[in-house]
């Protein structure tokens, strides 16, 4: 009897065992006590390494066609800046004169008579003995032709009118050059040459067949357009003053012709013999 009993008792007990580890798992596993949001793991992030002294570019390392690139894709204005459009604000001389010749050959007319016009030619040849300083020689030849005025005043006043009749000239005289600087002509800049000239010699009049040469002395001033090293239009306002006795007269008077002088400058030899420093 106590055998069966004991029996039964090892019996219910090996039921529940197996009833509560059934109900163990089953309530464990529907169950999940964990925190809602799991931590992921942290990914490890690699180290920053910096590139070796070699492999980093300078703007020296830059190719050309790359910098032009980069250009082209900067401002407008920075882009169409070249080396072409910088002016310096000091430039040298175009052409420098000392040690040359100039041989200068004009048309001459006079602006200051109303009733006789004078026009003529000259020629000049001057020596440079520095850049700013010459000594010339020049020789003049003109025609005295009578204005509208002459007959007006003849015709309609009974007007008498003395005046000189100058044939040729030849004057010495010294140039002085102060001014050289620049003018903008037609979108282009020229280089000038200012200079003042005097100086004296003798004009040949009409009436000077019975008495001589008439002295004479000029004082003027004139610019010089260089266009090449050797080559300059030459214009100039000369006053020549000398004492004459015209025809009809007995009575000297002093004579002004104010001529205008325009035409070429050509420089011997024809490339500068010295140069600025």
């Amino acid at each position: 009897m106590a055998i069966r009993n004991q029996l039964v008792a090892a019996f219910c007990v090996a039921i529940l065992c197996s009833a509560g580890s059934a109900f163990a798992q089953q309530g464990f596993e529907g169950l999940d006590l964990s925190d809602d949001k799991k931590e992921e793991p942290k990914k490890e992030e690699p180290e920053a390494t910096t590139p070796p002294p070699s492999t980093v570019k300078t703007a020296t390392d830059v190719s050309p066609e790359k910098a032009d690139a980069k250009k082209k894709d900067g401002p407008a204005v920075e882009r169409d800046t070249t080396q072409d459009d910088r002016v310096k604000s000091v430039q040298k001389k175009l052409y420098l004169k000392r040690g040359r010749f100039e041989l200068a050959p004009s048309f001459i007319i006079n602006v200051n008579d109303a009733y006789y016009t004078k026009l003529g030619g000259a020629i000049r040849a001057a020596f440079y003995p520095a850049d700013s300083l010459a000594i010339s020689a020049r020789f003049s030849i003109m025609q005295t032709l009578p204005t509208d005025d002459v007959r007006t005043a003849k015709r309609n006043l009974n007007s008498r009118i003395f005046f000189s009749v100058p044939i040729w000239s030849v004057m010495g005289d010294i140039e002085w050059s102060p001014l050289y600087g620049k003018v903008a002509f037609f979108n282009d800049i020229l280089h000038l040459d200012g200079y003042l000239v005097g100086g004296g010699g003798v004009v040949w009049t009409e009436t000077s067949a019975n008495r001589g040469v008439n002295p004479a002395f000029d004082l003027g001033l004139g610019f010089r357009f260089v266009v090449k090293d050797f080559m300059a239009v030459n214009v100039a306002l000369i006053n020549t003053t000398y004492v004459d006795t015209p025809t009809g007269t007995t009575k000297g008077v002093v004579q002004n012709m104010m001529m205008v002088n325009a035409g070429l400058s050509i420089f011997i030899p024809f490339k500068s013999t010295y140069r600025e420093e």
